[in-house]
């Protein structure tokens, strides 16, 4: 004899229940093994102290850095690129960063309805060696806080161009810059 499971009865939107059907539909399964497979996976996500709004701005963030050619780099490497091997380069160097991250303003700028608000998911989801991200609108200006406790110094002086650069690309100019090994504050106007 084989046991059955109990079902509940849940009421959703009518709406949304479409969107449901559409996605189902395109990978080819039931509704109800999508319902099931989302809420497993609400359940798991959840168990691990994430919330799922989170979940969700990650991974746009994740598609965005890959689509703009994203890759983790070892914090090892990048202190070394970023200190020993090009000491010889540094204002290139700064100039690179600031280009790319003028161009990840760009995209995040046409991509998110909130660009300020993905910046600051941007950094949490793709910065690992960032203790804290602070990504604050004060009025019409923009604060950005980042710290981390393993940033030597040429590294934090890169990511501080880096993030200028992605505020320009959105349309905010530098308007205040306090950068010391491991701390970045910024503060930018329109």
């Amino acid at each position: 004899m084989v046991q059955r499971k109990d079902k509940k009865l849940v009421y959703v939107p009518h709406d949304l229940l479409e969107e449901v059907a559409k996605a189902s539909r395109s990978r080819g399964i039931t509704i109800t093994r999508f319902i099931e497979e989302a809420l497993a996976q609400s359940v798991r996500v959840t168990t691990a102290g994430y919330d799922l709004q989170q979940l969700g701005e990650y991974f746009e963030v994740m598609y965005a850095q890959r689509v703009l050619g994203g890759a983790f780099v070892p914090l090892g490497v990048l202190n070394y690129l970023t200190g020993e091997a090009c000491k010889q380069e540094k204002d290139q160097l700064s100039s690179v960063w600031f280009d790319s991250g003028k161009w990840h303003g760009k995209y995040l700028k046409e991509r998110f309805d909130d660009p300020v608000g993905a910046l600051k998911s941007f950094l949490e989801a793709s910065r690992w060696d960032l203790g804290e991200v602070e990504v604050k609108r004060e009025g019409n200006k923009v604060r950005v806080r980042c710290v981390s406790t393993v940033l030597k110094e040429d590294a934090t002086e890169a990511l501080a161009k880096f993030v200028e650069g992605i505020m320009q690309g959105i349309g905010f100019q530098m308007e205040k810059s306090d950068v010391l090994k491991g701390m970045i504050i910024l503060e930018f106007k329109p």
